[in-house]
């Protein structure tokens, strides 16, 4: 919860859904693109076996229409290996290719 997203007294809510943005960043090497994130959040224990599989088939399908819109990205660590699991949006390809900025 923050300012710009509150509970309200006459709803009540089941899970969690944190939503980090990505930006962008200097650091010591220059302008650096950091990813955003997406999670969500709930206890089975205290929704119940029927809103359980709810918030599950919903989870599903937001993140299948996420991965829908992105792509994977190639990504290296610093020695060189690569790392899995990343993923990256058009707009945030095009910034990174065309100015060289490194993601983090």
């Amino acid at each position: 919860m923050d300012d710009a997203v509150a509970p309200r007294s006459d709803l009540g809510h089941s899970a969690v859904v944190q939503f980090l943005y990505s930006r962008r960043l200097q650091d010591g090497e220059g302008k650096v693109f950091e990813a955003g994130r997406l999670a969500v959040r709930w206890f089975e224990q205290e929704v119940g076996p029927e809103r359980h599989q709810l918030l599950t088939e919903e989870a599903c399908l937001i993140w299948k229409v996420l991965r829908a819109a992105i792509r994977p990205a190639i990504v290296e660590s610093t020695q060189g290996r690569r790392i899995s699991g990343m993923r990256i949006g058009l707009a945030a390809h095009d910034l990174v290719t065309n100015s060289g900025m490194l993601l983090t």
